[in-house]
């Protein structure tokens, strides 16, 4: 006995359905690739990378979707349009990444330190700062006895740029401006480095040549091991100072 048409069709039907649930990643009836069919979980963080909108080959011009496993039509990791990082200034300033003092974590590629498709964290962070920074800076440098407000709420970015800076140590302002934006009633006070500072001066620091006589000649901007942060092995401000000045 023949198939009815209509039964035909039901079976065509039932293999259409059966062939998109094994390959989701198929042409669509627009004949585009729905990528997110296969990969949702990648739009899934509280924070979407903008360019997932612009569809996957914006980026992976070099991925042929077409096939399961797919192939790479490229020699470029991820099939990726190209490098990192160059492959960010489409839509990113190249400008912010090129200053005097970049960072070196740039040249590493944007994904060393960012999801490019979502994250539970801002900016798309792989995790929180400061535990971020850690992979690169020694983590004893900030976990002394005594750390800095800003370095255990995380908040790296309050005195760093994180792409490149004109400034060194990638600070956002010059040393002096940084730490005034906290502690601004430092003007108030006897001090050297603010009276330099409002003079337009700029001293250099007689322990650490090539670098500027600021707030860090004296404390650890990080952590430290003495409750007022200092650089140097003392318990009073007195001591301290005979770090560069020998008594008389």
């Amino acid at each position: 006995m023949r198939a009815k048409p209509a039964y035909k069709l039901y079976l065509l039907i039932v293999f259409i359905m059966l062939f998109c649930s094994l390959f989701p990643c198929s042409l669509s009836a627009a004949g585009i690739i729905n990528c997110l069919n296969c990969h949702v979980k990648l739009t899934k963080g509280k924070f979407v990378h903008q360019a997932l909108a612009m569809g996957c080959p914006a980026c992976h011009a070099g991925i042929d979707a077409g096939t399961v496993p797919h192939k790479k039509t490229t020699s470029i990791a991820r099939g990726l349009s190209s490098e990192q990082p160059d492959l960010c200034y489409g839509c990113h300033d190249r400008g912010m990444f090129s200053k005097k003092d970049v960072h070196p974590a740039i040249s590493m590629g944007c994904t060393g330190c960012h999801n490019p498709h979502s994250s539970k964290n801002a900016k798309l962070l792989k995790t929180k700062p400061p535990a971020l920074c850690f992979p690169c800076h020694d983590k004893a440098g900030f976990t002394r006895k005594i750390v800095h407000p800003p370095v255990a709420s995380g908040d790296c970015m309050t005195c760093h740029n994180p792409h490149s800076s004109d400034e060194m140590a990638l600070l956002v302002n010059k040393p002096v401006e940084v730490c005034l934006l906290c502690h601004s009633n430092i003007t108030h006070w006897p001090h050297y480095s603010a009276g330099t500072s409002a003079a337009g001066i700029e001293p250099q620091d007689p322990r650490r040549p090539g670098k500027p006589f600021y707030c860090g000649s004296c404390h650890e901007p990080h952590s430290s091991l003495t409750r007022f942060m200092f650089r140097f092995k003392a318990q009073s401000g007195k001591e301290l100072c005979l770090n560069c000045h020998r008594k008389a």
